[in-house]
C-alpha cells in the first residue's frame, strides 16, 4: 500500500483512516498521512476518545474486507482474509456492538401530543469521513427491530467470481461473448475466437450483423447487430443503404432487411394536421387562406424560433373576415396569426376614469373569438386532405419526419457483469436497461416502484467504466435514499470505488476538501444527494452562455407577441427578468472552487428525476390552463450541468430514472425531451414549445364542476394528437417497466374487487347550505373588477375551503357539530372494521420463520387536515382519527403520524415498527409518505381521505402497499368522496391528467388521439360520476364512448373516400393511356412489313440482308464492338419490318459500367430489345421478329385494359357519391351530446339546483 496523491500512484484513498506506530490514529489528507487529534480531558479540539476507539476498531474490518475483495477479484485464495475479517468484526462487535447499531429515543410534547424522535448510529457515524465507510456498513445485515446483526455473505462465501469461461461453438456464441467483453461488434475478435476467417464468420452470422454505410469510412468498417441497425430512423437508413448499394453490392442485403422493417405509412385520417404544425409548408397555409377565405396573403414560417407571420392587413375590408371567419373585435387575419403561433385570443375592454386606465377581459367577446378560431382550425384540418396531390405530398412529409422510428429491442442476456456479487442476480428487465445504456447512452429509466433501479444503475455505471465508455459517474439521489443507494451499490459491486456525500459535506469548512477528494481520485461513482448536488458549481462561462441563449429566446418571443396580450407579455418579461438577474449574478461569478469540470465527471445519473421536471420555456400559451412554463432552479441546475458534461462525453451525459416520469403537465414531456433528446427535437423543427405543442397538443372547452358544485366551461390543454408518434420519440430514449410488467418478475398482492373502492358519504343539509355559500363567494369574486386587494376573497381560498368542507364541515364552520356519516367518520369506521378483522392475522420474518406478533397495518393518506390545520382551522382530521380509533379500542401507541418522524433514521424505525407488528396505523401526506417508504410487509389497507391533484401522487401513495414484500394475499384500496362536493372536480382533474400518462407510458402505438382512457383513467371517471351525485355524468361518459366509435368509423369512411378518389384518377389515367396505346398499336400494324419466311428483309449500316444469320451477325458485331471499345453515343443501325433500329450507349457516372440499349422505334415510343452476353446472331433476329409478331396480342391487351378501366369508373364514382353510412346516427349522437351539455350548463346557472344535488 502506498500513501500519496493519485498522481503519485497512491493505493490508499484520500480521507482513509490508518493506524500508525503505537496505535496512533492517522488520516490521509492531501496525500499525506497526518495524525488525528483526539480530545483529552476537557479539551475542545479533536475527536472524542470513544470515537477514536471506534475508528481504530473499524480500520482492521475495512482492511480485511478490502483484502477479501481483492483476492476474489484476482482469483487468489481468500480463506485467510475471511478469517481475519471474521476476527476483526467479532472483536469490534464485542467491544462496541453491531457496526450499524441504531438507537432511537422518543419524547412527547404534552401540549400538542407530538412525538419527537432522535435516531443515532453511534458506531458508523465517527467513521463516515473514511471513503470506505459505506463498504464497511454493507457487510452487515442489521435488524432494527431486535437491534441485532448478522454477517453478510462476504464473511463465508465467494461473492465475486471471475466470469465462467464461455463455451463457443457457433458464430452467435462468439458474437455474444464479444458484445459482453467489448460492447460492440468486432469481427476480427469473433474470427479469432472461432479460429476462422472473416468471410466465413460473416457467412455464419448472416443477418445478425450489418455493415452501416453511414458510419463506415476509409479503412474502418462499422458493423452493428441487427437489433441496432434495423431500428431507429429506419427511413433515413434505407435511403443511405440504397445509395450505398449502387456503389457497393455488399449493401444490397441492408436494403432488403430495412425494407422489411419500415413503419407502415400513416393515412390522412391518422394524421392531425393543425395550423401551426411545423411540417406544413407556409405555401399550403397561404393556399388554404386563398381557397377557403378568398384572401391572397403572404405567410412566412421561421422554424428556428417557431414563429409564423401573416400579412393581416390584407383581411381589412373583407366581410367574411369579421363574420364567417372572425369577429368585429378580432378579424380572421388576427385569428389566423393566433392559430399559427399557438396563441389564445383574449379581448380586453379598456376605459379611463378619474382613477386612471382600467382593463377587463371581455368574456363574451373572447369566447366568440375562440369559437371563430376553432372554426378556422377545423376548416383547415378538413381542407388539407381534400386535394389528392397535396394529401399525397403532405402524408409523405409527415411519415418521413414523424413516422420514421422503429423501436430497438434490447436484450442484456449476454452480459456477464464482471466484478458483480454473485449473491445478487439481476432480472431480465434490469440487464436489458444496462445493455441499453451501454449500447445507446442517454436513457430514461422509467421503471415502476420495486423494479430495482439502484442495482440497475450500479451495473450500468460499472459496465460502462469497464468498457471505457465513461471515467467517473455522479449519481444524485433524494436525501432519504442516500444510505440505501450507497449500501446497495456496494452490495452488488463490493469492489467499487464510490464517494458518498450529503449536504453536510458542503459546509464552509468541508466543501473544498470534499471537492478536492472527488477530483483527485479515480472514483467509479460519486453518490450525492439532490440537495448537495446544487453546491457543485458549473463552469461560470459555460452557464453564462446558456443563460444568454435563453434570454435571446425570450426576446424573440416578446418581439412577436400581440401588443394587447399583456398577460403573456408580463409573464415572459418576468421570466426574462429572472434570467437577466441570473446572468448578472453569473457575470461576477468566478470559479474559485472546483467545478464539475475539474472533478472529471463524464456522466450524470439523476434518480427520482421527476423532481427536476420544471424546466422553464418560452411560450405564447401562457393563459391556457394545463401548461407550466415557469421553471425551477433545481431543473435548470441539472440542465446546465448535463449540457456541460455533454461537451465532454456526447451522447452519454445524462441518465434519468423515475417511476413517475410524467406527473402532471404537457410541459413535462417537452422538458424530458429537452433533457434527453434535444437533437431529435431540432431535427423535426419542434425545439420550441409552441411548435411542439402545435404538433402534439390540442385545446378544447369542457364543462367542469367548480368548487361550488356548479358547471362552467373551461378551456385547457387536455387533448393530444399524433400521440403514437410522440410515444415513439419518448420510447426511443425511455426504457419503460410498468407495475403490471413487474408481475411477471415479482409477487404483488391482489386488490379487493380488482380496483380501488369508492366509499361515498351523503351530502348533509348543512353541507349543501355551505355549497350555496361557496357559490355566492364565487359570484362576488367574478363580479369584482380589478385585482383583489389584500384580505379580499380569492378563488383559491374558495377551492381550499370546498376541499376541507368535503372532509368535515368543522374545518370551515367552527360551531358545526360532528356529522357521523361524513366521509371522515366513514373512513374511521372502515379502518376500525379492517383492524378488527386482521388483528390476529399472522406474518413471517424476512427469513421465513413465523413472527410472534400478529396483526395487520393500515395507511391513511390525506394532504389536508394535518396537525398543522389545528392552528389554522381549529380542527385536525389526523387528531380526530386518532382520538376516535383510541375510543374504539386501538392502543394509542399503535397510531403514528408520519410528520413526527423527520429524520431518515426515525422514519426507518417507524417502518420497522409497521413491518414488525408494533404499529397498526400510520397517517401521512403525499409529501411525507408517498415516496421512500418500505413498510409494506403487513399493510392490509390504504385509505385516501382526500384526492391529490396529481395522478402520480395517487400512484405513489398506492405504491406503498401494492408492492413486493407485502405478505397479504389481498389488500384493500379505499377512496372517500362526499356526494356533490369538490371531490368530483378532483377526480375529474386526475382523469384528464391520467390520459396522457397512461398513453405515453403504455406505449400503445394505435392511439392517435388521446380519447380512449386506460383502466386507471376509467376508475377516475367512475369516481367522478359517483362523487358528483349526478347520473348524467355517467350518461355523458357512455355517450362520449359511442361518439368516439362513430368518429373513428367516419374517419375510416374518409380514408376510403380518399382511396376511391385516387382510384378514380388512376382509372381515368388508365383510360387515356389505353386509348392512346390502341391508336399507336393500330398505327404500328399499318406500318409493319412482313418478314416471315422468304419475305425476310433487314438493313444494317446501309447494307441490305435477306438472310437472317448474316443480318444478325452484322448487327451483333456492331453492338459487341461498341461494348468492347467502351464507346458512348447514339447510332441509327438500320430497319426491320418497317421500323428503325437504334443503339444507345451510356455511362452514367465516372467508373460505372457502360450500358448499351438496342431500341425498336415504334409509333408510341422506343421498345428495348434485350441483348444478353450469350445472345447469338440467330437469337437476336428471332427476338426482333417475335416482338414484331406480338402487335396483335398487344392490341388485344390494350383493348382489355380500356374496357376494364371503363367498367371500374362508374363503380368508383358511385362509391365516391355515397355518404357515410352512419351519418344520421353520428349527427343524432352529436345532438344528444349537445343537449346534455346544455342541460348540465343550465344546471350550473340555477342557483337553487346545485350540480351535484
Amino acid at each position: 500500500m502506498q500513501v500519496g496523491t493519485a498522481a503519485e500512484g497512491a493505493t490508499i484513498k484520500e480521507g482513509s483512516y490508518l493506524l500508525g506506530q503505537g496505535g496512533t490514529l492517522l488520516q490521509v489528507v492531501d496525500g499525506r498521512a497526518e495524525e488525528v487529534a483526539v480530545k483529552s480531558g476537557k479539551g475542545t479540539v479533536g475527536l472524542f476518545a470513544k470515537h477514536a476507539r471506534i475508528i481504530r476498531g473499524l480500520i482492521p474490518v475495512r482492511d480485511a474486507v478490502r483484502e477479501v475483495i481483492r483476492a476474489q477479484e484476482a482469483d487468489e485464495p481468500f480463506g485467510a482474509a475471511q478469517v481475519r475479517l471474521r476476527a476483526a468484526y467479532g472483536s469490534f462487535v464485542r467491544a462496541f456492538g453491531p457496526i450499524n447499531l441504531t438507537t432511537v429515543s422518543t419524547s412527547t410534547d404534552e401540549a400538542t401530543g407530538e412525538v419527537r424522535e432522535s435516531v443515532r448510529r453511534p458506531n458508523l457515524q465517527p467513521f463516515l469521513d473514511d471513503p470506505d465507510s459505506w463498504l464497511v456498513s454493507s457487510i452487515e445485515e442489521y435488524d432494527l427491530e431486535t437491534g441485532t446483526a448478522s454477517r453478510g455473505p462476504i464473511f463465508t462465501d465467494r461473492v465475486i467470481h471471475a466470469p465462467a469461461e464461455p463455451v463457443i461453438v457457433s458464430a452467435a456464441d462468439a458474437l455474444a461473448v464479444t458484445l459482453a467483453e467489448r460492447g460492440t461488434v468486432d469481427l476480427d475478435h469473433i474470427a479469432e475466437l472461432l479460429g476462422r476467417d472473416r468471410a466465413t464468420v460473416l457467412a455464419e452470422l448472416g443477418e445478425t450483423v450489418f455493415l452501416d454505410p453511414g458510419l463506415t469510412t476509409g479503412g474502418f468498417e462499422a458493423w452493428q447487430t441487427a437489433d441496432e441497425y434495423l431500428s431507429g430512423h429506419v427511413r433515413r437508413k434505407l435511403a443511405a443503404a440504397r445509395a450505398a448499394a449502387v456503389l457497393d453490392e455488399r449493401y444490397a442485403r441492408n436494403v432488403v432487411a430495412l425494407e422489411r422493417v419500415q413503419p407502415e405509412d400513416l393515412r390522412p385520417s391518422d394524421i392531425t394536421a393543425r395550423l401551426g404544425a411545423p411540417w406544413i409548408p407556409a405555401s399550403d397555409v397561404a393556399s388554404f387562406i386563398e381557397e377557403v377565405m378568398g384572401v391572397r396573403t403572404v405567410v412566412r414560417h421561421t422554424v428556428e424560433v417557431a414563429h409564423w407571420s401573416i400579412e393581416v392587413h390584407r383581411f381589412a375590408g373583407e366581410a367574411s373576415a369579421t363574420s364567417e371567419w372572425g369577429t368585429h373585435r378580432r378579424h380572421a387575419g388576427e385569428l389566423l396569426d393566433d392559430a399559427l403561433n399557438a396563441a389564445i385570443p383574449q379581448i380586453w375592454d379598456v376605459w379611463r376614469d378619474e382613477n386612471g386606465e382600467h382593463r377587463q377581459l371581455n368574456a363574451k367577446e373572447t369566447e366568440a373569438a375562440k369559437d371563430k378560431l376553432a372554426r378556422i382550425k377545423g376548416a383547415f384540418e378538413r381542407w388539407v386532405w381534400t386535394d389528392g396531390d397535396r394529401a399525397e405530398r403532405l402524408v409523405r412529409v409527415y411519415n418521413d419526419a414523424f413516422n420514421s422510428l422503429m423501436p430497438r429491442h434490447f436484450s442484456g442476456e449476454h452480459l456477464q457483469l464482471p466484478g458483480a456479487s454473485t449473491a445478487i442476480q439481476l432480472r431480465a428487465h434490469q440487464k436489458r436497461v444496462v445493455w441499453r445504456i451501454i449500447a445507446s447512452g442517454q436513457t430514461y429509466i422509467a421503471h415502476a416502484v420495486g423494479a430495482g433501479k439502484t442495482f440497475t444503475i450500479a451495473a450500468a455505471i460499472m459496465e460502462q467504466k469497464r468498457l471505457g465508455l465513461i471515467s467517473k459517474a455522479m449519481l444524485t439521489v433524494p436525501g432519504h435514499c442516500l444510505a440505501q443507494a450507497s449500501r446497495e451499490f456496494l452490495q452488488l459491486y463490493p469492489g467499487a470505488r464510490i464517494l458518498v456525500a450529503d449536504e453536510t459535506n458542503f459546509s464552509k469548512d468541508k466543501r473544498g476538501r470534499f471537492l478536492a477528494r472527488a477530483a483527485t481520485a479515480n472514483w467509479d461513482c460519486i453518490i450525492i444527494t439532490h440537495s448537495a448536488f446544487k453546491f457543485i458549481a458549473s463552469p461560470a462561462e459555460f452557464e453564462r452562455g446558456l443563460v444568454q441563449a435563453q434570454l435571446d429566446a425570450y426576446s424573440a418571443l416578446l418581439s412577436r407577441l400581440d401588443g394587447e396580450d399583456r398577460i403573456a407579455r408580463k409573464r415572459i418579461e418576468r421570466m426574462k427578468e429572472g434570467m437577466q438577474e441570473k446572468l448578472e449574478g453569473l457575470s461576477s461569478t468566478k470559479d474559485d472552487m472546483l467545478t464539475i469540470a475539474e472533478m472529471g465527471v463524464d456522466q450524470l445519473i439523476a434518480d427520482e428525476a421527476q423532481e427536476f421536471r420544471k424546466l422553464s420555456f418560452a411560450t405564447n400559451m401562457g393563459g391556457l390552463k394545463g401548461i407550466a412554463p415557469d421553471g425551477s432552479q433545481r431543473a435548470w441546475d441539472l440542465f446546465v450541468k448535463s449540457r456541460f458534461v455533454a461537451t465532454v462525453n456526447p451522447g452519454r451525459a445524462l441518465v434519468l430514472a423515475s417511476g413517475t416520469p410524467i406527473t402532471n403537465t404537457l410541459g413535462e414531456m417537452f422538458t424530458l425531451q429537452r433533457f434527453m433528446q434535444p437533437e431529435m427535437l431540432e431535427e423535426r423543427g419542434i425545439q420550441e414549445f409552441d411548435a411542439w405543442a402545435s404538433n402534439f397538443g390540442d385545446t378544447r372547452t369542457e364543462l367542469e364542476l367548480q368548487p361550488s358544485g356548479l358547471y362552467k366551461p373551461v378551456t385547457r390543454f387536455s387533448e393530444f394528437v399524433n400521440v403514437a408518434d410522440l410515444i415513439a420519440m419518448f420510447r426511443s430514449v425511455a426504457d419503460v417497466v410498468l407495475k403490471d410488467d413487474l408481475r411477471q418478475y415479482l409477487r404483488l398482492p391482489a386488490i379487493t374487487g380488482g380496483k380501488r373502492q369508492i366509499v361515498t358519504a351523503p351530502a348533509s343539509p348543512a353541507f349543501k347550505a355551505y355549497q350555496r355559500h361557496l357559490a355566492e363567494r364565487i359570484k362576488a369574486i367574478e363580479a369584482r373588477k380589478g385585482k383583489p386587494e389584500k384580505g379580499q376573497d380569492i378563488l383559491l381560498s374558495v377551492i381550499t375551503d370546498g376541499r376541507h368542507a368535503a372532509i368535515d364541515l368543522r374545518f370551515v364552520v367552527p360551531e358545526q357539530d360532528n356529522e357521523p356519516q361524513n366521509k371522515l367518520n366513514l373512513l374511521i369506521g372502515n379502518a376500525f372494521r379492517i383492524w378488527q378483522e386482521t388483528r390476529d392475522r399472522r406474518y413471517r420474518r424476512p427469513d421465513g420463520t413465523p413472527h410472534p406478533v400478529p396483526g395487520a397495518a393500515q395507511m391513511i393518506f390525506s394532504d389536508l387536515g394535518t396537525e398543522g390545520a389545528l392552528a389554522t382551522r381549529g380542527f385536525s382530521a389526523y387528531r380526530w382519527i386518532r382520538e376516535r380509533l383510541i375510543a374504539l379500542g386501538v392502543p394509542a401507541e399503535r397510531i403514528a403520524f408520519m410528520q413526527d418522524y423527520k429524520k431518515a433514521e426515525a422514519k426507518q424505525s417507524l417502518f420497522n415498527a409497521l413491518n414488525n407488528g408494533q404499529m397498526d396505523f400510520v397517517l401521512g401526506s403525499s409529501a411525507t409518505m408517498g415516496t421512500g417508504v418500505n413498510a409494506q410487509r403487513r399493510l392490509a389497507a390504504l385509505h385516501h381521505l382526500d384526492v391529490p391533484w396529481l395522478p402520480s401522487e395517487i400512484e405513489q401513495r398506492e405504491g406503498r402497499i401494492e408492492r413486493q414484500g407485502n405478505q397479504n394475499e389481498e389488500i384493500g384500496l379505499y377512496a372517500y368522496a362526499t356526494l356533490g362536493s369538490m371531490d368530483a372536480q378532483m377526480w375529474q382533474n386526475n382523469e384528464r391528467k391520467a390520459r396522457f400518462i397512461a398513453a405515453a407510458l403504455g406505449g400503445d402505438r394505435s392511439i392517435r388521439r388521446l380519447e380512449d382512457l386506460g383502466s386507471q383513467a376509467n376508475q377516475f371517471a367512475m369516481a367522478k360520476a359517483i362523487a358528483s351525485g349526478d347520473p348524467r355524468l355517467m350518461q355523458k361518459a357512455g355517450l362520449e364512448a359511442e361518439l368516439a366509435r362513430l368518429e373513428r368509423q367516419h374517419a375510416a369512411h374518409f380514408d376510403d373516400q380518399h382511396a376511391v378518389r385516387r382510384r378514380i384518377a388512376e382509372a381515368r389515367s388508365a383510360v387515356g393511356r389505353a386509348t392512346q396505346a390502341i391508336t399507336d398499336t393500330e398505327a404500328d400494324l399499318a406500318r409493319r412489313v412482313s418478314t416471315r419466311g422468304e419475305a425476310f428483309h433487314m438493313e444494317v449500316e446501309d447494307r441490305t440482308f435477306t438472310e437472317r444469320k448474316p443480318a444478325g451477325a452484322a448487327l451483333l458485331k456492331f453492338i459487341r464492338t461498341v461494348q468492347f471499345e467502351g464507346r458512348k453515343g447514339d447510332w441509327d443501325l438500320g430497319t426491320i419490318g418497317g421500323f428503325p433500329l437504334k443503339l444507345e450507349a451510356r455511362r452514367y457516372q465516372q467508373g460505372a459500367k457502360l450500358e448499351v440499349h438496342l431500341l425498336l422505334a415504334r409509333t408510341g415510343g422506343e421498345q428495348e430489345i434485350q441483348i444478353e452476353d450469350d445472345l447469338t446472331a440467330m437469337g437476336l433476329v428471332s427476338r426482333l421478329e417475335y416482338d414484331l409478331g406480338r402487335f396483335e396480342a398487344e392490341l388485344a391487351e390494350h383493348r382489355r385494359r380500356l374496357a376494364e378501366a371503363k367498367r371500374q369508373l362508374p363503380a368508383y364514382e358511385a362509391r365516391l357519391a355515397a355518404g357515410f353510412e352512419f351519418a344520421d346516427e353520428l349527427e343524432a349522437k352529436r345532438a344528444e351530446m349537445k343537449r346534455l351539455e346544455e342541460d348540465l350548463a343550465q344546471t350550473g346557472k340555477e342557483e337553487e339546483l346545485p350540480a351535484a344535488a
